[in-house]
């Protein structure tokens, strides 16, 4: 080993084992809040109609490829040479300009469409609560609805980094306890005939080909990976110091993350009747809603509904940094190109525009109210799996600053498993 390399070991064995601070506690509950929410949302009505053997292999795949996808991505983002860097900035920087821009528009579809998907969900959930549990009498004015709920949203996350990661872990540890003790409270309702369904080897490989897609969305926090770079390469300067804090938190997270996500949609899918996974289908709904519309369940009716609301909020914090980082870059590329100059004024701020467009991309979709799982299967799954299982290996073996971080067997793996992704995705277009 060079003398380079027995530094970098000794600052990773440094930083392994340096002080757990409120700061890691509040970045590790963000991996876990960006990503919960779509477990909760979509899984359990992609995974539930295809017998227990699907559900076992997704199980099986599901914690190294969580783990090492987004370890990944962080270390790419920690890689630039300047702290400083948002994620376009390092794609420009590793892949040229002209590759740089299709890979941002690239993270921007990949971003954006879950953002518009988020303000349905959770304009569905608050609606449904509203009628169902509230007994809301007379006609909701949903447009008015979806304004207060995004304009609401968005001025919550225009905070400072501190007050964001004391909010988010005031949210999202509760939120774990609350899902823990409700996949217990299902377990009287489980259905065994679900684990004795026979389900032929052929149905096994299509489910899990057309549910693969839905189970990387539903444990995907990759938007907030940059930032979340950022945030630590300012912190700690030194690169290899830097990757093995990261790699401590992305390891906490991912653990907690998958541990609930699995228990609570393994308990939800048990609970639920084949025709009532196909009723969240149809209606755009949750399964918690689902759930929580049965007659004779009182307690989960009241709590169900405000358990999906804080869910998909905690999950749309992570995709709104992301979009709002690279609609930044996309407007300030664009400015410095045909007005030089202007970027650095005070009359006008990217950022003002970017969160403009964003809330009224998202009002849109939210009124419009488009289909939840036609925006993932069309857009969004296989954009996540180029930005997730692709770029950073590419930028891995391009760069020798990460060098030492190359491992043949997990880089395998993760190509692998995209190509499974972008082929399960495929298979899902041919059978529409």
């Amino acid at each position: 080993m060079s003398n380079q390399g027995i530094e970098a070991k000794r600052s990773i064995d440094k930083y392994s084992k340096s002080e757990w601070t409120a700061k890691d506690t509040g970045w590790m509950f963000s991996h876990i809040g960006t990503g919960i929410g779509a477990g909760l949302l979509y899984l359990p009505i992609a995974a539930g109609s295809g017998g227990i053997w699907p559900l076992f292999f997704m199980i099986l795949v599901s914690g190294p490829m969580v783990f090492l996808t987004h370890r990944g991505l962080t270390r790419f983002c920690l890689s630039s040479q300047k702290p400083e860097s948002d994620i376009g900035s390092i794609v420009r920087e590793r892949f040229g300009e002209k590759v740089g821009h299709w890979l941002m528009l690239v993270c921007f579809l990949s971003m954006f469409p879950v953002l518009l998907l988020y303000t349905i969900g959770i304009s569905n959930v608050t609606e449904s609560f509203l009628l169902h549990q509230l007994e809301w009498e007379g006609e909701l004015n949903r447009p008015l609805l979806v304004f207060i709920l995004v304009v609401g949203m968005i001025a919550l996350f225009c905070g400072s980094e501190q007050k964001l990661l004391k909010l988010i872990s005031s949210l999202v540890f509760p939120l774990t306890v609350i899902l823990l003790c409700m996949g217990l409270y299902l377990i009287p309702q489980w259905r065994m005939d679900f684990i004795q369904q026979e389900v032929m080897a052929i149905d096994v490989v299509k489910t899990f080909l057309l549910t693969l897609p839905v189970l990387v969305f539903s444990f995907y926090h990759a938007p907030i990976c940059s930032s979340f770079a950022q945030s630590y390469r300012r912190r700690i300067p030194e690169l290899h110091q830097c990757i093995a804090k990261t790699d401590k938190i992305h390891f906490k997270s991912s653990m907690i993350l998958l541990m609930i996500t699995l228990f609570f949609v393994l308990s939800c899918i048990l609970a639920l009747t084949p025709e009532q996974i196909e009723q969240a289908r149809v209606q755009n709904l949750p399964t918690l809603s689902i759930l929580a519309n049965q007659p004779g369940n009182r307690f989960f009716s009241s709590l169900a509904p405000i358990i999906a609301f804080v869910a998909i909020l905690t999950s749309f914090f992570g995709f709104f940094l992301g979009t709002i980082e690279v609609l930044n870059g996309f407007i300030g590329v664009g400015l410095e190109k045909f007005r030089p100059g202007q970027l650095t004024t005070p009359s006008f701020r990217p950022r003002r525009l970017s969160l403009f467009l964003v809330a009224f991309g998202c009002w849109i979709a939210g009124v419009g109210n488009w289909s939840v799982l036609m925006i993932l299967d069309a857009i969004v799954a296989p954009m996540m799996a180029i930005i997730l299982f692709f770029i950073p290996v590419i930028g891995l073996y391009n760069s020798n600053t990460l060098r030492q971080y190359r491992n043949t067997r997990n880089d395998l793996f993760v190509v692998v498993m995209g190509g499974v992704v972008v082929a399960g995705f495929l298979v899902s277009q041919v059978l529409k």
